[in-house]
Parts: structure tokens; sequence; C-alpha cells
């Protein structure tokens, strides 16, 4: 299973940024996607940024929802690669 969370470097440049809000997930859970796939859609204090599916797979669960806040090292979904 691998941790979906928002890259280090995106909150570099934030300064004091403490949180994110996570706008809309693109993929529901279950969906097969590919490696390279939009999965989510963040907003921080100064950009938006989308995270992408770091190879085929699949959402398994969903750990934070569309319009919830979340810390910098939060894991935001479990994800299963493919088989």
């Amino acid at each position: 299973m691998i941790d979906i969370t928002l890259p280090a470097m995106a909150w570099d440049g934030t300064q004091d940024a403490t949180e994110a809000l996570l706008d809309k997930w693109l993929v529901a859970p279950g969906v097969p996607v590919k490696k390279g796939q939009v999965l989510v859609s963040v907003v921080l204090v100064k950009a938006a940024m989308d995270i992408e599916a770091p190879q085929d797979g699949q959402i398994e669960a969903v750990l934070v929802q569309s319009g919830e806040s979340f810390a910098p090292g939060t894991v935001l979904a479990q994800f299963a690669p493919a088989a």
C-alpha cells in the first residue's frame, strides 16, 4: 500500500503555512488509474496543485475528504499498486 501525501516540496515557499485545503478528489476509490493520472486537487496559500498517481493501481481508501484542511505530512489516501 502506498500513502498519498502532498509532497514536501509543495510546502516550500508557503511561509508560515500550517495547512492546505483538499479541493476535490478526481478519482473515486476502486477506480483503476494509470501512472501520472491526476487523483486529487489541493489548494495551498498561494497556489493550487494536483497530485498524480505514483503508478498504475487504484485508491483503496480516502482519508481526507473534499473541503477538509490538512497539515504537512498528512496521509490523504491509501493507494494500491496494480498487480
